[in-house]
């Protein structure tokens, strides 16, 4: 009988080990997906925002009109958008040494504005960008799904590094709107 408990002992001790190694990295990531999760919660319950369901109703993304344009062409999948934007993290996470409020990706009023079709940007961009005109200027909140995912985003060339279970709060500037196909 002490033989068997010996084994037992053994066995625990053993999957113990095995399964405490990289714990500490679980655990920060579990830790930061709680924290922008309970940031994007936050959110939800502000009236300030409202909520925008995706095309493919794979989540929502929330927003807020900071400055109404005056647009009358609607941003379509095709459509050429000229805007500036700055992408800010929403929690802390020392281990990326990242703090709340820390750019994670911009293109600023100080050089010319980026331009893309929908096509080519995240869910949660093609979510709020089919919903704003030329000259709106909204803030949005986007949701780890609708962004870069759980395994984040790597740029080499440009050293941007995005943790997986990041919710990323974006205001985004719309300075033009051309349709590709008119």
């Amino acid at each position: 009988m002490k033989k068997y408990g010996l084994y037992l002992m053994m066995i625990v001790t053993t999957l113990f080990s095995v399964t405490s190694c990289g714990d500490d990295d679980d655990n920060h990531q579990e830790q930061w997906m709680i924290a922008n999760l309970t940031a994007f919660n936050a959110i939800k319950t502000d009236p300030e925002y409202k909520e925008l369901v995706s095309p493919g109703n794979e989540g929502s993304i929330y927003y807020k009109v900071l400055e109404a344009g005056t647009g009358t062409d609607s941003i379509r999948y095709t459509s050429a958008v000229s805007c500036y934007y700055k992408g800010c993290y929403v929690a802390d996470y020392p281990e990326y040494n990242i703090e709340k409020g820390d750019v994670c990706d911009q293109r600023l009023f100080d050089g010319s504005p980026s331009v893309f079709t929908l096509n080519s940007v995240m869910s949660g961009w093609k979510t709020a960008l089919q919903h704003m005109v030329k000259g709106d200027k909204w803030e949005i909140w986007i949701p780890y799904q609708l962004a870069y995912g759980r395994s984040g985003y790597k740029n080499s060339s440009t050293s941007v590094v995005i943790p997986g279970y990041s919710t990323l709060m974006f205001e985004i500037s719309i300075v033009d709107v051309k349709g590709v196909d008119d």
